[in-house]
């Protein structure tokens, strides 16, 4: 949980330099954090745009394609 700061101390807790800037470095990683998660929406949205079109293959898509990752796995030996 997330305590709000404010100037007051009657909670007992003394906040030290370094407690404070630990705070900002924290703080300071919003950005960071803000584009890990947009890029892992956008790679979830990838994925299930994929999925979606794999649900729509024929039979016969699934086998040929079966058989390409065969193939490439073989060769890869």
């Amino acid at each position: 949980m997330v305590k709000p700061m404010t100037n007051t101390q009657d909670d007992g807790e003394c906040r030290t330099p370094e407690k404070i800037a630990e705070l900002f470095a924290i703080a300071g990683r919003e950005i960071e954090a803000i584009e890990q998660l947009t890029g892992c929406v956008a790679q979830l949205h990838e994925v299930q745009a994929a999925k979606a079109e794999l649900a729509s293959l024929t039979p016969a898509e699934v086998r040929a394609a079966l058989k390409f990752r065969r193939g490439g796995i073989g060769e890869a030996k």
